[in-house]
This record gives structure tokens, sequence and C-alpha cells, in this order.
């Protein structure tokens, strides 16, 4: 019996936050799962690395300190001509890299989930430097900006029907490029078959410290006070020193954890019954395949916001505004056996967003025939 050549998959991601690494890794399982040869590469880390780790502490900054800053930055993104910005001198040595990694694998696909890279496969595609197939995984929902659909990408999915919709009327796209096939995230993330019914007395919240530092050590202390029996895990970044110093007792009783970061997501998330933080698109999906449901107390201005609305949409979480809001809503959802926290859980279910990788998947396979 002849052997099929191994196919070879190469995915462009960017590491400025979480969601385009995620979507990328996940990808690559499940492609790797169907005998393909996987890579995901940075290429602006690759090329630019100093350039590229300023402009994290940027995006970090932004995120934790001024989020109207981000809403500018953002704004401003979004009305720019990225296929002219490729030719720009900070970013020629970024398509130089590109076209050499190109080179090197030869790919027989390339995803980008981040769009720079679509125009800049344009660009190659042009010169005649790069003939193979590619596609744009949208990494938000609903408030999609306008670079991830301008570029000539065979095509661009996205994570629901409303942000299709969304795309297809406000960009004027034409309606067989853009697919809604989910968001893709690992297999890892599933729900937990020994978590109970949450209590009162036994509640376990995962929380991302994104908020300002003031309001995150209010949300702790309020839910150690209000919820005695809690089991809370925190996950602070740069927060982490300064908050195991402000709950230094309350860590040593073992009643709260606080990470700088973790590589076990997937098991926190599973064994919680609340997610507590931002509506970054990633770990959003991840609690929908996990089925845990989620308060957001922040959202970054432009693409975040749309995550809020889907997730609201579907019934999946809450929009808290304040640390008593916070308490008010746990509470109402843990009344008569939790049966508003039983509600959202089967309205995630519901929702049926838990197979965005092998949607994806698939769709490719069947749009661009490989």
């Amino acid at each position: 019996m002849e052997l099929l050549p191994e196919r070879k998959l190469l995915l462009l991601s960017v590491g400025y936050g979480k969601g385009h690494h995620s979507a990328a890794a996940a990808l690559a399982e499940h492609y790797a799962e169907a005998g393909w040869n996987t890579q995901v590469v940075d290429v602006c880390e690759m090329a630019q690395p100093g350039v590229f780790r300023l402009t994290q502490i940027f995006y970090d900054f932004c995120v934790r300190r001024a989020p109207w800053l981000w809403g500018i930055t953002y704004a401003l993104t979004d009305s720019a001509d990225w296929s002219r910005l490729i030719h720009s001198p900070l970013l020629r040595p970024v398509v130089r890299c590109l076209h050499k990694v190109l080179e090197e694998e030869k790919p027989d696909l390339v995803i980008c989930t981040y769009p720079l890279f679509a125009y800049m496969l344009d660009e190659l595609h042009l010169k005649g430097k790069f003939s193979r197939p590619y596609a744009v995984v949208v990494t938000d929902a609903r408030e999609i900006s306008r670079p991830w659909v301008r570029s000539h990408a065979m095509l661009v999915t996205v994570p629901d029907t409303g942000s299709r919709n969304m795309v297809v009327e406000r960009y004027a796209m034409e309606p067989y490029r853009v697919v809604d096939a989910g968001f893709p995230v690992k297999s890892g993330f599933r729900p937990s078959v020994t978590r109970s019914v949450p209590g009162k007395d036994s509640l376990r919240v995962l929380y991302g410290a994104y908020r300002q530092i003031g309001g995150v050590i209010n949300d702790i202390a309020i839910l150690l006070a209000e919820f005695p029996r809690i089991e809370l895990v925190v996950l602070a970044g740069s927060y982490c020193r300064k908050l195991q110093r402000v709950f230094r007792r309350q860590c040593e009783t073992g009643r709260l954890q606080v990470l700088k970061e973790t590589s076990d997501m997937p098991h926190l998330l599973s064994e919680c019954h609340f997610y507590i933080g931002k509506a970054g698109a990633a770990t959003m999906f991840e609690c929908y395949a996990c089925e845990v449901p989620v308060l957001i107390n922040f959202t970054l201005p432009g693409q975040e916001q749309g995550n809020l609305e889907l997730l609201l949409e579907d019934g999946a979480g809450c929009h808290v505004e304040s640390t008593a809001h916070l308490v008010d809503v746990i509470t109402r959802l843990l009344e008569n056996n939790a049966a508003g926290w039983q509600s959202m859980r089967q309205r995630m279910v519901d929702a049926r967003r838990q197979s965005g990788a092998a949607c994806i998947k698939r769709t490719i396979t069947q749009v661009l025939n490989i």
C-alpha cells in the first residue's frame, strides 16, 4: 500500500494577549491528530524581537493600566491600510522572514490567526513567491475590525453566525468567503466529571486579575468575606507579588492561591464553578468548552465588547459592574440549589460552541479542497 506524502500546515500567530496563540495551538493539535505536520510561527518575534517586546509591553500596559489608550490604538489600526503598512521599514524584515520560512517549510496550507500575515502573503503571492492556499481565523466575535477581512485570503472563518452577518454587511464581503466555524480550543478543555453543583459553602472560583489593582483587591477581599469556604485561584500576572503580600494570611490557609501564570489552565478551569475576568475570546471559549459560567468585570474597548455581546446573547454569563454587583450576581446564581448557575451552564451547552477546531478544519477542507 502506497503511503500518502505528509502534508504540512504552517500557522502564523503573534503573542499579543492570549487569543492568537491559543487558537493556533488548538488548530495545530487538531491537524496533527489528522496526520499533518504542523508548525506555529511568530515571524514578528523572529524578525524584530526587540521591537516586538516593546509592542508587547505597550499592549500589556494598555490592558492593565490604560484601556482608554487601547481604544484609541484599536480605532487607528481599524482605519489603517494594512496592505500598505507591510511596506514600512519596520515590517519589511518581517516579510523577508516570512518568505524565508515559507521557502524552508514549503507548507501545503497556511492559516493566519492574526490578520497582518495575510497581507504579507498577499504581497508574496502577487510577486510570484508563494502560491499555496491560505486562510484567516478571526479570534474575536461580533466587533471585528476591518483588517481581519480586507486581505485576499481565500477564506475567513469567524466564531458565530452574528459575526458572519456583521462582516458581510459592514464590509460588503462575498458571502462564500466568510464562514461561521467557531473558535478553536484545545482538546484538554472539557467539563470535569467530579465537579459538583456549587453552594455558598462549596464554591470554586478562577479569577483573572485584569482590573486596576484597587478593584482586584476589593473583589478578592469581598469574595473571601462573603463566601468563607470559597476556594479562590487568582491569575495575577504582574500583580502577583502585590497580591501575595496583601493576602499573605489567606494564602497560607489555602483558601486563596495567587499565581503569576499557569501551565495548567485546563485543569483549573474545568474544576471551578465560575470564571471571573475580562472578555478575552480565548478564555471565554475555553469556558464554553468546560461549561463554566463567565462573569465579566472588564472589557478592552473594541473587539472584546463583541465577545461580551455574544456571551450575554447566549445567556452563558453576566457583566458585573462593581464589586458589590459581583457578590450579588454570585449569590443570586447560587440560590435554590444553584438553579441560576445550572441554567447558565445548560445555556453554554446548548450554544454548541465547543468544537471550533474540528469545524474550522472541516470548513477549510471543503472550501479550499485541501
